[in-house]
Parts: structure tokens; C-alpha cells; sequence
């Protein structure tokens, strides 16, 4: 028996067309009480989300996905481009015979995509008898939870009201801190418009970027080319400066002294959640407590996966390293980090780029990616079985690493880099910055590299540090705190020392819950099925969140759309199981793993 009748998304990007997608696979189960969806977006159009929204992005910010890393929707995106005009595909700068789907394409193009996707599932919804109601330009003011009605109310900003039996929240990106444009300081690169410089104007000075990823080279890329032009020839692509731009440079900060790696060939492009590991063998990795430590998951599941993947690549030095018993998690990540680490980063992406085109030419995949960002995916899905003090230590040595790793720049992109590098208008700057001032129209920042420390001002700049976690103060819906309904993410300790530790050296990252303290992991609390859980430690019947900014404490690697693909399948599921058993399910290990173990591979839907 189907448990509701009615349900609300609450921002519809790329998650939402998942979520939607995967109840129009299941929608027999739900079928016939299920008669009504509500879905509330604050901009224009259903379905693009806002790293893809025009309003957001610039034509000049490139996907670091394929077509055919894309988890299947209804149409791939090359079959979407080839069944586009020839002067529609000119409007996405895209020529008829370069649509490949190993290509990256501009961002924009991607969200013209998503809304075409999102279109094609819910008429397939509305076929089958279901109400879509659509509301576009709709900002939530806030969402009520009444329990006694076994029902939850959605608050639109402009009065109106719905009553609803089950609710999704998938907001996703969300930046709350402010910009300070009067010192110059922009606190995120989005709206990527805010940026760019008036028709006729420039920046004529040096810009600061904090960061140096994906997002920092969306910076690059739409500044430089408002002051100047890529122009390929014989020896490549050079960049040529325009009248009047003497002075326009840009100079990245990135604490370990990276620029990204590079995009690279895979022989698995879809993410499994039991790929190297099975079931069994993780529920086995958790103590009597019901912790499973960081160092048995990389003995018993990376080690074995990533020495397969190292052979694979020909990398015997690699393989002796993680065969020897001393190797630890921590010098695997020094040994890997160490290979991306140049006192010259741009020379060393020239060297990586001619790697990279020769694997991608070839059609040789460099396995060791592959596999660890699939270990890692595993393990995001597991993270909430480990305890305060791996979430620690994941976050401080592997995160930085896989960021680095894992998103990965298209060629075309690093090509750019090096063009802007080559004119002297792109610089990078090693070691940890520390904003000092703001004031007479400059941001002041000092850089410490090693104990090496540096003083520099800026009269843009902006930060590009990445999406992080959102907690209980900066949670969109009032609603839902002020009720106890939404209680932030904590994590218990392992060890009552490792607690006091903490708690003496920075008191605010230990919160009250739990005995003795818990680390506040960041965002808010959520089951394994991504259910609300209220400051009781209950698990909400009627709402779930799936924004990745609310969920980064427990689920850290969601990054992608991969991940929303994974996330929208668990939360379906969990709703399968509510109509084959009439009851809610359990979060415990056991049913989760489970969900999990039965979900399908992205290829075979």
C-alpha cells in the first residue's frame, strides 16, 4: 500500500530529475493513491539547477562531465545535441560534427539539457495519471512538519500555502556568506555576472582567486576572456591581450601548491556503491559499538582494489608500496600527492597534459582514479559508521586529495591555463591564506607557506574554496528549527582523550550530544535514507533532505551528479519499501546495505 498521496520537491535541479526519474520507474508501486506532485523552484525554469542556470554560470564555464559519465535520463545528452538544428546547436557554440560522447560541453548547454530531461519525465508522470504541479519562481519561505495531521506544509514567499503528505528537500547549492564588493571581497564566484565587467569596461589590475580548482578556473576563464582572446595556431593556443589590459592579472591560492588534475579515460564511467566490496564484508568491518575504522576500510577493501589498479597501470613501485604491511592510508596520500607537487605547477600540467591526451587518444584508462574515487564513493555511504575521529582525519588528509584528484579538468580547459600562464596574466601562489583586512576598497591577505608568510591586497577578490557545509544557522527553513525537527550533525568519539583533546584545543567543533560530547560534523542530521532526524535522535516520517550542503556531514563525497543519481535511488527505495511492507523502514545497517546491494548499476536502467 502506497503511504502517501501527495508530495513536494523543494528545488528542482539535477537531484529532483533523479528523484523524479526513479519514481517514474517505481511508479506502479505507487500508483493509484500517489495522484499529486508539487515542485517549487526559485528561478525561471524546472530541472537546471545552479551550477547550469544562465542567470548563474557564463558561456565560457565548461562541464567537467561527458555525455557518457552522465547517469542515464531519458535521452543521453549527445543523442539530445544531435537532435538539435544546426543553428541551435551554433547558439550552444557547438559544431554537428564535434558531438562526442566523450566531449565536455559549456555548462549552459548542460542545463538546457536538464530542463529538456526534466520536461520528458514528467509528461511520462502526467500519462500516467499523476498531477504535476509546476512553480517556477517560487522561493520557499518555510516548510511546517505537523505530526498530529501526519502531513507537512510548504510556505511560498509570495503567502501562498500547500499541505502535502511527504516532502523532499533538494535546494542544493546554497552560499550563504555575504559579498563585500565595496572591499572587493566576494565571498563565492556565483552569480559568475557579478564578476564580469561592464560592455566597454575592464579590470585593469590584479585579482585575487582563494582556491585553485574547477570553480577558480571558471574565474579564470570567464575574466580572461573579457580581456583578451585565445588564439590557436602552429604551436598551439596562445592568448593575446587586449588594448588597455596591461595591468589585468589573475593569481591563484591553493594551500598544498596544486592545480587540478586532468581529465582522464575510464573503463568504468558510473560509480557503484558495491563494486571492489560486497555487503558482507562491510558490515563485517564495524565493531561491537558500531564503529568501522577508517584504517580496516583501506586495509581490507582499498588496499586490494587500488595494488589491482596500480598493476593495471604499470605502476610496480606503487604496488610494492601498498603491499608492504607498513603502508598506511596517510602514506599512500603523501606518496600520490607528492608526484602533483612542483615548484613549477604549470610546468608540471604541461607534462600531465601530454599524459592525458595520450591515455584519451589511446583509449587507456588510468585505473587508479577510477578505483579510488569508487572506494570513496563506497565509502560516503557508509561515512556515519565511522567514528569522530576518522571523520577527522578523512577530512584533514583525504579530502584535499581527492578534490584534487577527482575533479578533474577537461583538457581544453588546462590548455587555457597555460596559454594565460604563458602571457604572464595567470600565477599561483603555494601555502594557507589568511584574510587580515578589509578596507579602503582591497581585500588584505597573508599567505603562510611553510612559515614562509607573505602580505597582499586585492581589489577583486574572490573566493572559490568550494560548497561546505550548511548547519543548523544557516538552515533555510525556520519552520523546522524552531519545532526540533532538524537538529545539526554530531558524531560520537571512539576515544573519551581524542574528545578532550578537542574539546580543549577548539571547543566549538564539540557539541553536548552524546556522552560526554560529539564532534559537530557539520550540516544537519539525516538518516541513511535521508529522513530528518530531530533533536531526540527520531528519524521524521515525512521529510527528507537531499541537498548536498545540508547532508555533507554524514555523506561527505556527494559531490556530482553521479551521486545525486545514487541518493534520489535510496530515497525512492526507501518508499518501495514502505508499500511492500506498510511500515517505515529501518535505518539500522542491515536494511541499509540492503537498499544498497539492490540497487541497479546506473548502465543497466
Amino acid at each position: 500500500m502506497n503511504p502517501f498521496r501527495s508530495l513536494a520537491i523543494v528545488g528542482v535541479g539535477p537531484t529532483a530529475i533523479y528523484l523524479l526519474q526513479q519514481l517514474e520507474r517505481e511508479v506502479n508501486r505507487f500508483l493509484p493513491a500517489l495522484t499529486d506532485i508539487y515542485l517549487f523552484e526559485e528561478r525561471d525554469r524546472l530541472g537546471v539547477g545552479m551550477p547550469y542556470a544562465r542567470c548563474t554560470t557564463d558561456e565560457y564555464n565548461l562541464c567537467n562531465i561527458s555525455s557518457s559519465e552522465i547517469p542515464p535520463l531519458h535521452e543521453s545528452l549527445v543523442d539530445w545535441l544531435r537532435s538539435l538544428t544546426d543553428e541551435e546547436l551554433a547558439a550552444q557554440g557547438i559544431a554537428r560534427q564535434d558531438i562526442d560522447a566523450d566531449e565536455t560541453y559549456r555548462r549552459t548547454t548542460l542545463g538546457d539539457y536538464f530542463h529538456n530531461q526534466y520536461s520528458a519525465i514528467a509528461n511520462t508522470l502526467r500519462a500516467r495519471g499523476l498531477t504535476i504541479h509546476e512553480y517556477n519562481n517560487s522561493p520557499i519561505a518555510d516548510i511546517i512538519d505537523n505530526p498530529a495531521r501526519r502531513s507537512v506544509e510548504i510556505r511560498c514567499s509570495n503567502n501562498e500555502r500547500f499541505i502535502v503528505d511527504r516532502a523532499v528537500i533538494s535546494t542544493g547549492h546554497s552560499f550563504p556568506e555575504a559579498d563585500e564588493p565595496e572591499h572587493g571581497y566576494y565571498a563565492s564566484p556565483w552569480p559568475m555576472q557579478k564578476l564580469i565587467p561592464a560592455k566597454g569596461e575592464c579590470l585593469d589590475y590584479e585579482i585575487g582567486v582563494l582556491g585553485a580548482s574547477l570553480s577558480a578556473f571558471d574565474v579564470v576563464s570567464s575574466l580572461s576572456h573579457r580581456h583578451g582572446a585565445f588564439v590557436r595556431d602552429g604551436k598551439g593556443l596562445t592568448y593575446e591581450p587586449f588594448p588597455g589590459t596591461d595591468n589585468f592579472r589573475i593569481v591563484l591560492h591553493s594551500a598544498e601548491g596544486w592545480l587540478p588534475h586532468l581529465q582522464y579515460e575510464q573503463a568504468e564511467p558510473f560509480r557503484v556503491v558495491y563494486r571492489h566490496v560486497d555487503r558482507d564484508t562491510m558490515l563485517a568491518l564495524r565493531d561491537a559499538r558500531g564503529f568501522m575504522s577508517f584504517d580496516d576500510y583501506f586495509d581490507t577493501v582499498c588496499r586490494a582494489a587500488l595494488i589491482a589498479a596500480f598493476e593495471n597501470d604499470k605502476r610496480p613501485d606503487i604496488v610494492a608500496l601498498l603491499s608492504a604491511e607498513r603502508a598506511s592510508l596517510e602514506t599512500f596520500v603523501q606518496t600520490m600527492s607528492d608526484e602533483h607537487t612542483a615548484d613549477d605547477p604549470f610546468a608540471l600540467m604541461r607534462v600531465e597534459l601530454s599524459d592525458a591526451r595520450r591515455s584519451l587518444r589511446k583509449g587507456v584508462p588510468i585505473h587508479w582514479k577510477e578505483t579510488l574515487d569508487d572506494l570513496m564513493f563506497t565509502l560516503n555511504f557508509h561515512f556515519d559508521w565511522m567514528a569522530a575521529e576518522d571523520h577527522l582525519r578523512y577530512r584533514k588528509i583525504m579530502m584535499p586529495f581527492l578534490m584534487n584528484v577527482i575533479a578533474a579538468m577537461p583538457l581544453h580547459s588546462a590548455n587555457i591555463m597555460l596559454a594565460l600562464h604563458e602571457a604572464g596574466r595567470l600565477e599561483l601562489l603555494s601555502g594557507r591564506v589568511s584574510i587580515t583586512d578589509k578596507r579602503g576598497g582591497e581585500t588584505h591577505v597573508e599567505v603562510d607557506n611553510n612559515g614562509a608568510k607573505s602580505s597582499h591586497s586585492f581589489r577583486m577578490f574572490v573566493n572559490c574554496s568550494g560548497q561546505g557545509g550548511l548547519g543548523l544557522d544557516a538552515y533555510p527553513f525556520a519552520g523546522l528549527k524552531d519545532a526540533g525537527v532538524v537538529s545539526e550533525a554530531a558524531v560520537l568519539f571512539r576515544d573519551d582523550a581524542a574528545r578532550a583533546e578537542l574539546a580543549a584545543s577548539d571547543p566549538d567543533k564539540v557539541s553536548a550530544s552524546g556522552a560526554g560530547g560529539a564532534l559537530r560534523a557539520g550540516g544537519i542530521a539525516i538518516d541513511g535514507y535521508y529522513r530528518l532526524v530531530d533533536r531526540n535522535g527520531k528519524s521524521n516520517e515525512r521529510i527528507h533532505d537531499i541537498a548536498f550542503p545540508h547532508a555533507t556531514g554524514v555523506r561527505p563525497y556527494s559531490y556530482g551528479l553521479q551521486a545525486c543519481d545514487a541518493t534520489a535511488a535510496i530515497v525512492v527505495q526507501s518508499w518501495c519499501v514502505e508499500c511492500e511492507s506498510g511500515g517505515k523502514p529501518s535505518a539500522g545497517a542491515h536494511d541499509l546495505t540492503e537498499t544498497y546491494a539492490e540497487m541497479p548499476e546506473p548502465a543497466e536502467l
